[in-house]
């Protein structure tokens, strides 16, 4: 999704977008809008008509971060290329993996012939030991030395 830079296209894209992934959002933010007082314009955007407030300009120099079409794909994500780094998606998408991958790759350089489901399951169990107060006990079944 290319968005554009005229405000009006742009409201009715995310408008449409919002009403296909987040009806409820859309209806939330519907009863806002109505309750809003007719000098709402003035009040939230110090412009004496609503209509002036279409040619306001962005602040700061955040811009509009959109959803991912393919979150498995960043390297053609237009959030990723509309901020030149990892959309937030794609940022924790990546946190994530990284939380989930130190370990794994911790436990192959221990034992090189440890497969992914023996390593995961270790960590539960190492998890489980540590919650009951047993973590020396469960980091040597975890590594495979006994003491």
């Amino acid at each position: 999704m290319t968005l554009s830079t005229d405000a009006l296209t742009t409201a009715d894209t995310l408008w449409q977008h919002l009403i296909e992934h987040q009806p409820a959002i859309a209806a939330a933010l519907a009863m806002q809008v109505r309750a809003l007082p007719e000098d709402w314009s003035q009040r939230v955007l110090g412009v004496a008509r609503p209509h002036a407030a279409l040619e306001l300009p962005p602040t700061g120099d955040v811009p509009m971060e959109i959803e991912p079409y393919d979150a498995a794909d960043w390297e053609n994500c237009p959030a990723c290329g509309e901020l030149d780094r990892l959309c937030r998606y794609h940022e924790g998408y990546t946190t994530g993996y990284e939380a989930l991958n130190q370990p794994l790759t911790e436990a192959a350089r221990v034992d090189p012939k440890v497969t992914v489901a023996d390593a995961l399951r270790r960590l539960t169990e190492a998890e489980e030991a540590a919650e009951r107060g047993e973590l020396a006990a469960a980091v040597e079944r975890m590594t495979g030395r006994q003491g």
